[in-house]
Formats: structure tokens, sequence, C-alpha cells
């Protein structure tokens, strides 16, 4: 009798644990996408014959876009080591770099 309630204490015990949380695999998706596309924004924007118009609309139109609004979001599901404020300052600096680099003022 002993047994059985100590095997059933026990059952109960690693039953009763946290399972890990799976990483939803189309947040998982959607994070490696908009990461590929992030990665052609920079190469555009690192480009020195790339067109300036093409560089001005990366820069201040659609990198900010994606980053704000799918690649930001994807990676906080993923990853909660890192605060939006943090993320956020991080883009910042990416996009005043080339800013400066380029010598593109975005309105």
């Amino acid at each position: 009798m002993k047994k059985i309630l100590l095997i059933c204490l026990a059952t109960m015990i690693v039953g009763c644990q946290k399972q890990p949380e799976k990483v939803n695999e189309s947040v998982e998706k959607s994070f490696e996408v908009s990461d590929k596309k992030i990665g052609k924004f920079l190469d555009i924007l690192d480009d020195p014959h790339a067109d300036k118009e093409l560089q001005r609309k990366v820069l201040c139109t659609d990198y900010p876009k994606l980053y704000k609004h799918e690649y930001l979001p994807a990676l906080q599901k993923l990853s909660q080591a890192e605060p939006k404020d943090k993320l956020m300052n991080d883009f910042k600096i990416s996009k005043d770099y080339y800013s400066e680099k380029l010598g593109i003022t975005c309105d």
C-alpha cells in the first residue's frame, strides 16, 4: 500500500511540473522570413552601387515598417530576454548609422 501511495505521489509531482513551452512554428517561420528580408535590406544599404532612391525607401520606409510590425513581435514571442525598449534602441542605432553613412535624412 505504501508503494502504491508513493508511486501516486511521485506521479502527481512529476505531472504537475510545468512543461516547457513549445515555440509556435508559425512564429518561428515569421521570424525567419522577416530576418531574411532585413538581411536583404541591409545588403541594399551596404551596397555602394545601389540606387540612392532605393536606399532612401528602404531606410525610411521598408526597414522601419518591417522591423516594428513583423520582426520585433516575432522576436519577442521567441525570446523574452530583451525588453522592447532595448530592441527599439538597437534599431534606432542601426537606422542612425545608415542615415549618417549614406547621408539620408528621413522625414
